[in-house]
């Protein structure tokens, strides 16, 4: 989402596995469609607007849980002129599976939530608890204990465990199972249509026609949400934004600005500035 940058604050917590948490208020510009490789669970503060996750309307407001999968495109559309106001936390997948492996005493296994608004009151106050807690400085124990027992209770109520990992995440024709592992391996290049259809023996319209269709975004696109997650990576380990932006293969730092802003919410400065509330 796009928001005033004063009005937009952003937390890492290292103790729990990095977890990322965004508290955007007064979002008044459409996000364009964008992916997290990790689960994305918040709660609307305020407001309302039309969530578009792959390719079906979900209108928000108040009080809603909203659950996206890893990897599922999603945009937001603001419907009111005051915005709406969110608060989100980006799960990486270790955690689910360990969230999965408290409930069934399995490994390997995720969570799979089919509805991505949720219209539970009682969900939306643990969740607004728990990023009150989680946003401000306390005993780590403490933040994983509520952390964990809240993620317990959402995939309990709301969510199913079909299958163990590697199956639900190679479901892609094999075609774009290749294209993405090669834009994964070689993100800072620059290939052309015609080297991926060479690399998947498609015409290069049938090859873009199949991807945008399973992955939901075309291959350009896809390659820039792989440039920003390196990107991330990078900026925390604290490399400056313009050897950032050359390393992941943007041709200028504005390039990697603009981008990362689209799919994050916020700027580059702002998410290597972000605060660890342990520190």
């Amino acid at each position: 989402m796009i928001t005033d940058l004063n009005k937009t604050k952003f937390w890492r917590i290292s103790q729990l596995d990095n977890l990322e948490i965004l508290h955007a208020t007064d979002v008044l510009v459409s996000s364009p469609r964008h992916t997290h490789e990790s689960l994305t669970f918040g709660v609307v503060d305020r407001g309302s607007a039309l969530l578009n996750c792959k390719g079906q309307l979900h209108p928000i407001r108040e009080d809603c849980v909203i659950v996206i999968n890893p990897d599922d495109v999603h945009a937001c559309h603001t419907d009111t002129p005051g915005g709406y106001s969110q608060r989100m936390m980006y799960l990486s997948v270790a955690l689910l599976e360990q969230i999965t492996y408290e409930i069934t005493g399995r490994s390997q296994l995720l969570p799979l939530f089919k509805e991505v608004v949720l219209q539970d009151q009682k969900m939306a106050r643990q969740a607004k608890l728990l990023f009150q807690s989680l946003t401000t400085s306390m005993f780590t124990l403490k933040q994983e204990t509520q952390l964990l027992s809240t993620l317990v209770a959402l995939v309990q109520a709301h969510a199913e465990i079909p299958s163990l990992k590697r199956q639900w995440r190679n479901t892609a024709p094999l075609a774009v199972c290749q294209v993405k592992e090669y834009l994964q391996a070689n993100y800072a290049e620059n290939p052309s249509l015609n080297q991926l259809s060479a690399l998947t023996h498609l015409s290069p319209f049938h090859l873009s026609l199949i991807f945008s269709h399973t992955v939901g975004l075309p291959p350009h696109l896809y390659l820039i949400q792989v440039r920003v997650s390196h990107a991330k990576k990078l900026l925390a380990q604290g490399m400056a934004i313009a050897q950032v932006a050359q390393e992941v293969g943007f041709a200028h730092q504005s390039h990697l600005n603009r981008h990362f802003k689209r799919v994050m919410g916020i700027t580059p400065k702002q998410y290597q500035n972000s605060k660890n509330v342990q520190d």
